[in-house]
């Protein structure tokens, strides 16, 4: 891969921007962030809804944003920043929408079930499903598409298991859930989505109001909104986003990694003799393709003044995790896949307040999938050229469309 940050890129940065961005090979982000980082890294961007936000590329200035509480989440007010539509930022009570104190309180609930403990205690039942998932595909046809097979069923399972739900009743409304985070959608048909999946979310509640278990996720929100601790909006708005969160990022990270992986025989074949880099393979893959290259907004509070630029009150803000981990002050030839990096992905979790809940079972999720497919698979292999892999970009999670592969 050419390093972005050295080459003299075939772009111009005008005025106002217009999202999306053409993106770079492979799953990596725009090649225009690196000319934004050096020449305007706090750029006017417009987005597909027809608002425009302030896009910020540089590591320092987007952890600066995400740490500091004059800029808000809340964005469940009238005229909002939007991507396209009435998405699940528009979604009242949502623990993704909400700013401290309220977000505090309800994330104190969820933490016990999502943080390093649970992520072990949860690391059991996410390598029985990779064990089913791989006897399958050894037992089915070669070659086979990967996500289909393996990526997309176990996030499914896994998110399912957790959450204490079926599985089908959750991959009946797949599409609603693809349509919410799309980019290029139609208008009306996120907002159907949201709607969609707002009224699952409802059904689920109802399912578990009478005998909510503490336990699970869905369960110890309902404990806690029937002990008066959280509001009716924020158990139904959280219960919408752990529906939405808790599948597409994982199937985009771990079908994005595998390509990575193939792509690079040598940091493969590194890992495969030394199992224990597994956790670094883990971070550089979080480092170097997050799950898309563009953020939710945050909105300014107050006049705050960022590299010169003058974001005023009700503005809003986009802080894309990728441009941060790509940013050569911090990450020496970010471009490169090094799993030897003396470094670790949490930025691609964010930071401040709203850094991701699922963090720690993410990695687990990650980390598991990885090695047992690579051992299972030893001579694993893309059935067909990586350059000719057709690639989801349209989507707020980037990952690729289909993952053919062979052994």
């Amino acid at each position: 891969m050419t390093p972005p940050d050295t080459d003299v890129l075939p772009h111009t940065v005008t005025d106002v921007l217009q999202w999306p961005l053409p993106a770079g090979e492979h799953g990596t982000p725009p090649p225009l962030y690196a000319t934004l980082r050096r020449e305007r890294p706090v750029c006017p961007l417009r987005m597909p809804s027809g608002h425009t936000t302030w896009l910020l590329t540089r590591y320092d200035d987007i952890t600066e944003v995400l740490t500091d509480p004059r800029f808000s989440r809340n964005l469940v007010y009238p005229g909002a920043p939007r991507l396209i539509g009435e998405d699940f930022n528009s979604v009242a009570g949502g623990i993704f929408n909400l700013d401290p104190p309220r977000h505090t309180r309800v994330r104190q609930i969820l933490n016990p079930l999502f943080n390093r403990g649970a992520a072990e205690r949860s690391s059991g039942d996410i390598a029985a499903h990779v064990d089913d998932l791989l006897a399958a595909m050894a037992a089915g046809s070669n070659p086979t598409d990967l996500v289909g097979a393996y990526t997309a069923p176990l996030a499914l399972r896994v998110s399912c298991g957790l959450l204490r739900i079926p599985a089908d009743r959750r991959a009946a409304l797949h599409g609603f859930f693809r349509e919410q985070t799309s980019q290029n959608a139609d208008r009306a048909d996120v907002s159907t989505a949201t709607e969609r999946i707002g009224t699952l979310a409802a059904e689920i509640i109802a399912d578990k109001w009478s005998a909510p278990d503490p336990a699970e996720p869905i369960g110890a929100l309902i404990a806690a909104h029937q002990a008066d601790e959280i509001t009716s909006d924020e158990l139904h708005g959280t219960v919408s986003y752990l529906l939405v969160t808790g599948v597409e990022p994982l199937v985009s990270s771990v079908s994005t990694g595998i390509v990575t992986l193939l792509r690079h025989p040598d940091e493969l074949r590194a890992v495969r003799d030394d199992p224990s880099l597994w956790p670094a393979v883990v971070e550089e893959i979080l480092r170097l393709h997050h799950n898309g290259y563009l953020s939710n907004p945050r909105v300014a509070l107050e006049d705050t003044e960022i590299r010169g630029v003058l974001i005023r009150a009700g503005e809003s803000v986009v802080t894309p995790m990728i441009a941060a981990t790509w940013d050569p002050d911090h990450y020496k030839n970010p471009h490169r896949f090094n799993i030897h990096r003396r470094t670790d992905g949490s930025r691609t979790f964010g930071a401040g307040p709203h850094f991701c809940l699922g963090a720690s079972l993410a990695r687990a999720h990650l980390r598991i999938a990885f090695e047992a497919l690579f051992t299972r698979f030893p001579t694993l292999i893309l059935a067909i050229a990586a350059d000719e892999l057709p690639w989801d970009e349209d989507n707020l999670f980037t990952r690729p469309l289909v993952l053919p592969v062979a052994w």
